[in-house]
């Protein structure tokens, strides 16, 4: 499975999804509990159905614990290299081939020091970047 082009990527998928579905979903658990029973109250008091409680309560009050979930999970793929390295080499061919794993090859194999240093720095800007932008959409979702 893991020597096969086609399959390859999806062994690691798959193996990353076991590993942190237990982190995510306890984020999602602590939005969930930080939601007040008093708030569900008035929405039956109001008639509304669940399916309306659902989308107007429940997913505002959480959405912002999926973002901060959402956020740390971009995060961390952008730093994946043991379960990929391990699992496939980044192959078969360059199939699984993911940027920190290119970094450390054109600094460790190739020698490109110079080369793997300016890599790194442009990919922490990006990453730093990005998770400024997402941090900043999380606020605005926060005060609403």
């Amino acid at each position: 499975m893991i020597g096969d082009v086609d399959l390859a990527p999806w062994a690691i998928v798959i193996a990353d999804t076991w590993m942190w579905t237990p982190f995510v979903m306890l984020i999602c658990l602590a939005g969930l509990r930080s939601i007040p029973d008093s708030i569900y109250e008035a929405a039956e008091c109001d008639r509304a159905s669940k399916w309306r409680q659902f989308w107007t309560i429940t997913i505002q009050m959480v959405l912002p614990f999926l973002m901060l979930a959402i956020l740390f999970r971009g995060i961390e793929n952008f730093k994946m290299f043991d379960l990929v390295v391990q699992l496939t080499g980044g192959g078969p061919g360059n199939t699984t081939e993911l940027t920190s794993i290119n970094l450390k090859r054109e600094a460790f194999e190739r020698w490109r020091t110079g080369y793997a240093s300016a890599y790194a720095v442009i990919l922490f800007v990006t990453v730093f970047g990005l998770a400024s932008i997402y941090v900043k959409a999380l606020n605005k979702v926060k005060e609403r």
